[in-house]
């Protein structure tokens, strides 16, 4: 019995270690943090989300990362259901530690099945340009969004 709990314990370390970000290249970490903190907004998740950002956060808008804390707590509360789908337009590595990507995200109070029904859903849509640096693990260091179109998530479908 106790080496079939031992390989049992052996075979979930072997799928644990494997699934771990070490087992992913550069991009694919960046794309991982992207989905993680598309499921934090989504689970409406303001600590989950806070753990993303880097403490010395800053941006052109002045916010800082406690700012960013209080405004997502806000949102939360504002917002019953949460909705987004992500267009990844560019991941640009600057060193090794250092990445810009810019990304469209539609936000919405329904799931967004596709991109056809963002109008419909009344669909905030914005275009995010993100620095993010990395220690150990990739956190969000800068941030400028503005208003973007349903034209620019249209080549998701």
């Amino acid at each position: 019995m106790s080496r079939i709990i031992g390989g049992f314990c052996l075979a979930i370390l072997t799928l644990v270690l494997g699934c771990s970000s070490n087992a992913l290249s550069p991009e694919d970490e960046i794309r991982q943090f992207i989905e993680t903190g598309v499921q934090a907004a989504e689970d409406r998740n303001s600590s989950d989300l806070a753990e993303l950002i880097a403490s010395g956060y800053q941006d052109e808008k002045g916010y800082d990362k406690k700012q960013l804390e209080k405004i997502s707590r806000l949102y939360f509360f504002r917002h019953k259901n949460i909705y987004l789908l992500t267009k990844i337009d560019e991941i640009d590595f600057v060193s090794a530690n250092e990445a810009r990507v810019t990304l469209h995200v539609a936000m919405a109070g329904s799931a967004i099945s596709d991109t056809s029904l963002l109008s419909s859903l009344r669909a905030r849509i914005y275009k995010f340009e993100l620095q993010l640096i990395k220690d150990e693990e990739w956190l969000l260091h800068e941030a400028d969004w503005q208003p973007a179109s349903a034209g620019d998530m249209q080549s998701i479908d």
